[in-house]
């Protein structure tokens, strides 16, 4: 069975509801009496498309990354503990405004 996950692929979408739902008619429709039978669902697979493992790689790589650089904080920590660490006000500025417009 596959799944349409971000519109990769052009195979119907199937709920969890709509596969417990069929489970539940075949065992109505083959139930036997003294005969118990299993509730449970076949295992499901999922295809990826190209495009979709692309971007997982990606994502992988990303979270691969270290959050910070360090080498840079290092030398901002340098700086200022030396006095020489000064803030361009209009760079600050601006890119508050750029932040902004994002929210």
């Amino acid at each position: 069975m596959t799944f349409n996950i971000n519109g990769y692929n052009n195979q119907p979408n199937i709920t969890k509801n709509d596969r417990l739902q069929r489970s539940n008619d075949d065992l109505k429709n083959n139930s036997t009496s003294g005969h118990e039978r299993s509730n449970t669902l076949t295992d499901d697979t999922v295809n990826l498309s190209n495009a979709a493992q692309t971007l997982q790689q990606q994502k992988n790589k990303i979270d691969s990354l270290p959050d910070m650089n360090m080498e840079k904080v290092e030398q901002i920590k340098q700086a200022i503990a030396a006095g020489q660490y000064r803030v361009d006000t209009d760079k600050l500025a601006s890119n508050m405004v750029a932040m902004d417009s994002i929210f």
